[in-house]
């Protein structure tokens, strides 16, 4: 059951849920398709134990949902578990988005001590 989200309500998202929703944004794949996106170049890769608490809480945010994929020889005869965005999930993925880049372009205070940081 996935938790309702008013339009104007503010989710929260982990590093870890923005870089989900990112390797999933206009794709459909499973957990392991999901570890070999995330970790292609990553400095420190994640594990299934992370990766799916995340999705399990993507999905009660209403931000990913899943479906069976069907039972083939290629996977021993073992079904796979699908994922993807949501509407919700992309639009809460591109506020935060344009948020850091908004950061990213603001500019530089000077603070004592933070000079060349």
């Amino acid at each position: 059951m996935t938790k309702k989200h008013k339009e104007s309500e503010l989710i929260k998202l982990s590093a870890i849920d923005e870089d989900i929703l990112t390797a999933l944004l206009g794709r459909e794949i499973y957990g392991l398709e999901i570890l070999n996106v995330l970790n292609d170049d990553r400095p420190i890769p994640i594990g299934f134990g992370s990766l799916y608490p995340a999705l399990n809480r993507l999905e009660k945010k209403g931000l990913v949902s899943w479906h069976w994929g069907d039972d083939t020889e290629e996977t021993g005869g073992a079904r796979r578990k699908y994922y993807n965005v949501t509407g919700l999930g992309a639009k809460t993925l591109r506020k935060v988005q344009q948020y850091r880049q908004k950061l990213a372009w603001r500019p530089k205070t000077n603070i004592p001590g933070l000079e060349g940081a």
